[in-house]
């Protein structure tokens, strides 16, 4: 056989080579392509988003506001209100707030007393642990001492 090849499978081989070249140079150009869309649309996008957040930021300031009109008018209406001819409800309900006030008074006294008399009650079984432990130490030294006697 001989070594030489065909012009034929010569010039097979560089179209086909040619034609591999020119095909991975559309692909490189349509992912350039490709890219170029993808950031145009990324920056649309953020753009947009941002302005969506200024909206609803500027929507939620403006409910706010008429949420805290409203609230205040609705304190002033309730403060106003008439449960008779002489008694208005806000200061119904500023003596039902007293009332409360001075019952939570009485109830954090009564649990500040509680906690005074335990904490009291605990210091001296400590104090009482602590006399026997230093009875207990003398006794011990004193034994101690007996035993050293003992050996000299």
């Amino acid at each position: 056989m001989s070594n030489k090849f065909s012009i034929g499978v010569v010039v097979a081989i560089v179209l086909q080579v040619s034609a591999f070249v020119w095909w991975t140079a559309q692909q490189a150009q349509t992912i350039q392509t490709l890219e170029g869309q993808v950031k145009e649309l990324t920056a649309k996008s953020e753009i947009e988003k941002e302005v969506q957040l200024a909206s609803d930021v500027a929507n939620l300031k403006k409910d706010l506001e008429e949420l805290k009109e409203n609230a205040l008018q609705s304190i002033i209406d309730i403060d106003n209100m008439r449960i008779s001819e002489d008694t208005r409800l806000g200061a119904h309900i500023d003596e039902r707030i007293e009332g409360l006030g001075s019952y939570v008074d009485e109830r954090l006294q009564d649990i500040t007393n509680n906690i005074v008399a335990e904490f009291q009650k605990h210091e001296g079984w400590i104090d009482d642990l602590y006399v026997d432990y230093e009875d207990a130490i003398e006794a011990l030294d004193k034994k101690l001492s007996d035993r050293i006697k003992d050996l000299e």
